[in-house]
């Protein structure tokens, strides 16, 4: 009985400690398989994803005379749902903006749904995943601005969603959210 009752202490001292230990972000991965990007390779890498991101225009915007889409690639936005599991959509209207303070941003449109509602609040987290030429950016998010535009007639006929809206048929929302860039890795193994 005493064995057991010793066990059982330790196993809570254990789990004590367990969770009072410091937490880490996912981009403090010890992942041999992924290279955490600094210094040149990071500017690099931020170029190389500015240059192949979508402009964000409006519907209206593109019907404009004079008005050439950019050769975006699509992207996947992976965030947290509230269960615990990981969200995760395809995604063409993103841009990567190189701040010349050094300090970059991701604005992404995303339709309401749960990735969506899952980046809508300040300080949430998630990451963008970009495969170019055989290579997986893997961008680490945090949200520092959301905004929500609400469905009505009058601003879905004139245009005023993005480009690749697909929320009409349902008059969801469409949400445009601003994320401070934390990190960047790399990794030559297809991640999706």
């Amino acid at each position: 009985m005493k064995k057991w009752l010793v066990l059982a202490l330790a196993c809570m001292c254990v789990g004590s400690a367990l969770a009072c230990a410091e937490e880490v972000d996912a981009y403090t991965s010890a992942s041999t398989t992924k290279v955490t990007l600094s210094g040149e390779e990071l500017s690099a890498a931020g170029a190389l994803l500015a240059a192949n991101g979508s402009d964000l225009a409006t519907l209206a915007q593109t019907k404009e005379e004079g008005y050439t889409a950019p050769d975006g690639t699509n992207a996947q936005i992976l965030s947290v749902n509230p269960d615990g599991s990981v969200g995760l959509s395809t995604i063409s209207e993103w841009k990567y903006v190189q701040g010349e303070d050094g300090k970059d941003q991701v604005i992404v449109e995303l339709t309401y749904g749960q990735n969506a509602l899952n980046l809508s609040e300040e300080n949430a987290r998630g990451s963008l995943l970009v495969m170019l030429d055989g290579v997986g950016y893997l961008v680490h998010l945090d949200v520092v601005e959301s905004d929500e535009q609400v469905y009505t007639d009058e601003a879905y006929n004139a245009g005023e969603f993005d480009a690749h809206y697909s929320g009409a048929a349902d008059q969801l929302s469409s949400y445009t959210i601003t994320c401070d860039v934390l990190s960047i890795e790399t990794s030559n193994l297809l991640m999706f």
